[in-house]
């Protein structure tokens, strides 16, 4: 059998050419295969950005409403009591941010409160009153009276002033990016979650917060 001529080899291979670049069939499949990973990628950052946004919201509610439950806090009526707020009712206070935090686990959910003081004749000399500390890990609460310095914001108390702290922080783990965040090591934390943390401070509403002891003593005034 003789070869084709040249001229018709040609002509069959543009004739193929034509066809190929006129041929539409397939063409929503191979643009739908194209956009679908981008609409994915999409859709999941839009699901996990908005659950991070709410946690988020939910830790600041958190430091706000408990540092505002201490600094409202005053003797019972009638008790004349200066001891301070009992440790049980800030137990009680803790686990309100507990349930402010729900339905999200509030075992990454750390409080932190303290009551500071500043000095009677410098207001930039600040100590520590006392501290208490809920870890959600134990869901327990640490508190100590402490005299030690601690430096506050500037212009935020006077002489002789009280200041009501609450700092709370999350450990949030993302849904779906997680096993991505893994392999790059998020920063601020270790790999594969994000610190979300708030921090407030409150003057107390009816005069200075002393915290209660367990043998029903209040904690020593700091000294300066």
């Amino acid at each position: 059998m003789s070869p084709l001529p040249k001229s018709d080899s040609a002509g069959r291979i543009g004739n193929l050419v034509r066809r190929w670049k006129d041929d539409c069939e397939g063409i929503a499949a191979v643009e739908f295969a194209m956009i679908v990973p981008i609409m994915a990628i999409m859709f999941i950052g839009a699901v996990e950005l908005s659950q991070a946004i709410t946690v988020d919201r939910r830790v600041s509610q958190v430091a706000s409403s408990t540092a505002d439950l201490v600094a409202r806090w005053s003797p019972p009526s009638g008790s004349g009591s200066t001891m301070g707020i009992p440790q049980s009712e800030i137990t009680d206070i803790t686990r309100v941010g507990g349930i402010i935090v729900s339905p999200y686990d509030r075992v990454p959910l750390r409080i932190v409160l303290r009551s500071v003081m500043s000095s009677p004749t410098d207001a930039t000399n600040t100590k520590q009153w006392w501290a208490c500390t809920f870890d959600g890990l134990g869901s327990s609460l640490s508190c100590t009276c402490t005299n030690t310095s601690f430096s506050l914001p500037p212009n935020l108390v006077t002489t002789l002033d009280n200041v009501v702290i609450s700092e709370a922080t999350y450990t949030y783990k993302p849904l779906v990016f997680d096993h991505f965040m893994k392999r790059l090591g998020a920063s601020g934390g270790t790999p594969g979650t994000y610190t979300l943390a708030e921090t407030i401070f409150l003057k107390p509403r009816n005069g200075q917060v002393n915290m209660q002891q367990p043998d029903n003593t209040p904690c020593p005034t700091p000294t300066f």
